[in-house]
């Protein structure tokens, strides 16, 4: 069977297509549209009918994977969507365009199923202990498990682009502005983490802010950029602090070799929240997976044929 998960995200949209059988997924094809619905909601507190038209636009244009049209497509919003005050009319718009239903997750499920996405493609061993933690454009997922058993998780309004438009401006970044990011995300884990944070013996990162990170931790120790990404530690994100200090969003783009010109403008918040999170959560290295949210729904619809999803909202 295959089938397609649209993720609409705060940064992009994105789209893959997965062969699902016997418990087990396989990516079949993926495409992406560069369209930042959080720059919007989080400035202006809504969508324009104009998003939900562009949206509906790529997913209508998805090529047709040559292993056969997928028999169900889940679209499933997050942060910005769930953000927005216009959230319904947003999506019954969008639902009507595509004639699809259209799936605002909750924090909490995002985070399951970020987590399990990532856990899809690690290879647990029994009783080992992972922490993930996703860092998106609107929201920040931190969630933990115990031999692929999911233990706890919560996300957090903590996303690269929220904080951007709240700490930055455009301007050289200063040390004073930094230690604000950080000290903002800090609080923030600290007022609303969830359980008792056990130990954990490897910890993963997902989300593209973060495989940009350790993209740029790799450029840092003259490594290349591989599918497993080397380790991100806190004294390398203090390092690129430094770096960053009395030099513009652009100007440490183009020192780190980013293109992204939307990257380049949340890269250092991004970096402060993963600094933050990582201290508060005990971390001391985590290393970034090309798996996540789109994973995790259809590793979920593999082994259970349906995305009721067994955390609370």
């Amino acid at each position: 069977m295959i089938i397609r998960v649209v993720d609409i995200g705060s940064n992009s949209v994105k789209a893959s297509q997965y062969r699902v059988e016997k418990g087990k997924q396989q990516l079949i094809s993926k495409n992406k549209l560069d369209y930042s619905l959080g720059n919007l909601v989080f400035a202006k507190g809504s969508i324009p009918d104009a998003g939900a038209d562009r949206i509906a636009k790529f997913i209508h244009g998805l090529p047709r994977p040559r292993s056969g049209k997928p028999e169900f497509t889940f679209v499933l919003a997050t942060s910005a969507v769930r953000s927005a005050s216009n959230r319904a009319a947003f999506t019954h718009r969008l639902e009507a365009l595509i004639g699809l239903d259209v799936r605002v997750l909750s924090g909490a499920e995002e985070s399951y199923l970020i987590h399990m996405g990532i856990l899809s493609q690690a290879a647990v061993k029994p009783g080992e202990i992972v922490k993930t933690i996703d860092i998106g454009g609107g929201s920040a997922e931190v969630s933990w498990s115990r031999g692929a058993k999911y233990l706890a998780g919560k996300s957090y309004e903590l996303g690269a682009i929220r904080v951007a438009q709240r700490f930055v401006d455009g301007k050289p970044f200063t040390r004073a502005v930094l230690a604000r990011i950080h000290e903002h995300a800090l609080k923030t884990f600290r007022a609303q983490a969830p359980m008792e944070v056990p130990a954990a013996h490897r910890a993963i990162g997902s989300s593209g802010n973060l495989r940009a990170l350790g993209h740029v931790m790799g450029k840092m120790r003259g490594q290349t950029l591989s599918r497993l990404l080397p380790g991100v530690t806190p004294g390398a994100l203090e390092d690129l602090a430094e770096l960053a200090v009395g030099r513009t969003p652009r100007e440490v783009g183009a020192l780190v070799g980013l293109q992204s010109q939307q990257r380049i403008h949340i890269l250092m918040p991004a970096a402060m929240i993963l600094l933050a999170g990582m201290r508060h959560f005990g971390i001391p290295r985590l290393t970034v997976t090309e798996a996540g949210l789109r994973e995790g729904a259809a590793y979920f619809w593999s082994r259970h044929g349906h995305l009721t999803l067994p955390v609370s909202a």
